[in-house]
């Protein structure tokens, strides 16, 4: 299959891509390289992850959506795994614009242009940032739980959900909605906090700690996730035209920030500097994945325990090549 891939110098994205490609895909991937975080981290992705294992990069700005029709008139894609977006839910408010920019814009852009070039499958990254706050620590389920979002970020992405809906209501193109849950792992971002733990421990600066750390998150490992967009990719090729859901991509298995402070204390033998300041009216209290749809469709569910997955980040961060980038890459989204 010939598949376009959006975001592909991202942290999912790349990770996406390169293992699309292995399975031997015919992949290409598109990624404006934004100044949100490190570009020089993206580049790192694109060479060791992208160009290595063959994916075709055009560096492209989905906002432009003459670009992106001539990307869709000028290829015969089969299906489309949009992940670009303006991540993160703390984007002060004077730049809210990046996330009409890349969340609205171009996520149309580039939804009207599969549809119009008759595109059979468009998969998209949407967020548990969506579900919002109330739920006390509840599993949260796709169908039984009520999307009500307390940041513009998580709006943005369930604006994207009821607009591919829509979409394959008209067009019959089938659509499914990626609710990923707190991805982590080698190559991820670096405004999240155990990426900013790790810089912290192994520079000795310490970090922003937004509240008391009783706030929860449903940490799912990068590799899991990978797999279950593989394999919701394949489960969706079997759907009916006009097919159209949104998927939890979560392994039910939450802890407390402060319990993943102990976790890379211990990894790493040493206590970690931080600087408490007031917690983010943004975050939400806790998330934790409903799995059973997932399992439904591809047989599993993310297995990764929070441990396991921090160890081999710990062992990817102190790596030569990484170790000496980490504080310069955290400081590129203070």
């Amino acid at each position: 299959m010939r598949i376009l891939i959006t975001g592909a110098a991202g942290f999912i994205g790349s990770s996406v891509a390169s293992s699309l490609r292995s399975q031997g895909h015919s992949v290409v991937g598109v990624d404006s390289l934004s100044p949100y975080y490190s570009v020089e981290l993206k580049n790192f992705r694109k060479k060791l992850l992208l160009d290595s294992t063959g994916v075709e990069f055009r560096s492209l700005d989905l906002s432009d959506s003459a670009l992106v029709d001539n990307l869709f008139v000028e290829n015969n894609f089969d299906s489309v795994i949009h992940l670009a977006a303006q991540p993160g839910v703390r984007v002060p408010f004077e730049r809210w614009s990046w996330y009409k920019r890349d969340n609205v814009e171009g996520f149309s852009n580039i939804l009207l242009a599969a549809a119009k070039s008759q595109v059979k499958n468009f998969l998209y990254a949407s967020s548990s940032s969506v579900y919002g706050n109330g739920h006390q620590g509840q599993p949260l389920n796709e169908k039984k739980t009520a999307a009500a979002p307390v940041s513009f970020y998580g709006a943005t992405k369930l604006a994207n959900e009821v607009l591919a809906e829509a979409c394959s209501r008209q067009k019959k193109m089938k659509t499914r909605g990626l609710r990923f849950f707190t991805v982590y792992g080698p190559w991820g971002r670096p405004d999240m906090v155990y990426f900013r733990m790790v810089s912290s421990a192994l520079n000795k600066v310490p970090f922003n700690f937004f509240g008391e750390g009783n706030v929860s998150r449903d940490f799912t490992f990068i590799d899991d996730v990978t797999s279950a967009v593989s394999d919701l990719h394949d489960e969706l090729n079997s759907q009916t035209s006009n097919f159209s859901d949104v998927v939890n991509v979560g392994g039910g298995r939450p802890i407390t920030i402060n319990d993943c402070l102990s976790i890379l204390e211990e990894l790493l033998d040493c206590e970690i500097p931080f600087k408490r300041v007031s917690a983010d009216n943004r975050d939400v209290d806790s998330t934790n994945a409903d799995f059973t749809y997932l399992k439904s469709l591809i047989g599993t569910f993310p297995t990764t325990r929070p441990k396991e997955g921090f160890e081999r980040f710990v062992d990817w961060a102190c790596s030569p090549q990484i170790t000496g980038n980490l504080e310069a890459w955290v400081k590129s989204v203070d």
